[in-house]
């Protein structure tokens, strides 16, 4: 029986939600003034309460991504800044509860979105990209054709990922789930120690890609398997299995400096792939 595998390394975004939802706690009030509001049948009131709420609720969403993003150090889904689009959304909340609740005149609500939109950047900060992990004492950077090869394997993660979404099986989404983990924590440790890149580079390729094209060819061809579905199935978990494996090895010998026996996997595994007509 195969040994079981540790989990994937997580990244620290499980709190981001947490994080986010602070910003709620300044506006508690507001759904009582709406509810009051509206069994007052007070349209003005229930509009600078309710509206408000609303954005500031879209804006605590938004920074929830931001933060998760920030923590994984990867860029945001769906809004490229979260950050500054939750800042101006707490600023119109701000504008709007001040001229329809509070009765202000437009200039001085102007000046309360301001001010809460400027209190949002301080307290979460900007868009900035994500800092990079400082490198070793006496290790180069990066050259140009490394970033690229970096990026390529960043993207190919995301394609793992977004993959995993359009898998019918809950088993499937799951293994292929932490093997995008095992390749984004072996490239987390390249990034740490770009010597690792010299040592991982062709087995990174070949795994990745060999996930990537095990997955496109699996979701291409289940769904008109017809009877040979069982067999499709058994093949693909195999493969999801040998790719975890292959992947959490490479990281304990990335973070353990251990560059034997990595050009032996590559080539069983490349041959396996072949033979599953994937490369």
């Amino acid at each position: 029986m195969t040994p079981s595998l540790p989990p994937p390394p997580r990244r620290r975004a499980r709190f981001a939600p947490l994080k986010a939802a602070l910003l709620s706690l300044f506006v508690w009030p507001l759904p009582l003034a709406a509810l009051f509001a509206l069994l007052r049948g007070d349209g003005t009131l229930l509009l600078g309460t309710a509206l408000p709420f609303g954005l500031v609720m879209a804006a605590a969403w938004l920074l929830g991504r931001g933060i998760a993003a920030r923590e994984e150090d990867k860029p945001p889904e769906g809004f490229p800044k979260p950050f500054s689009a939750a800042a101006v959304l707490t600023g119109g909340a701000a504008f709007f509860t001040a001229f329809f609740a509070g009765g202000y005149s437009a200039l001085f609500a102007a000046g309360f979105g301001l001010a809460a939109g400027a209190g949002v950047a301080l307290l979460y900060g900007g868009d900035g990209a994500a800092a990079k992990p400082s490198l070793p004492d006496g290790i180069a950077p990066f050259s140009a054709d490394e970033r690229r090869l970096i990026d390529q394997a960043k993207t190919r993660i995301a394609s793992l990922e977004a993959a995993s979404a359009r898998l019918a099986s809950a088993e499937f989404r799951s293994r292929l789930d932490r093997v995008a983990r095992w390749a984004r924590a072996v490239v987390d440790e390249i990034e740490r120690d770009p010597r690792d890149l010299r040592r991982a580079r062709k087995s990174l390729t070949v795994y990745l890609e060999g996930a990537e094209r095990v997955t496109a060819k699996y979701l291409a061809t289940h769904p008109r398997a017809g009877d040979q579905a069982g067999t499709l199935e058994d093949g693909y978990r195999r493969l999801l299995d040998e790719l975890e494996r292959a992947f959490a090895e490479q990281h304990g010998k990335l973070v353990q400096h251990d560059t034997l026996d990595l050009d032996v996997q590559i080539e069983v595994l490349t041959k396996r792939l072949r033979q599953e007509g994937v490369m």
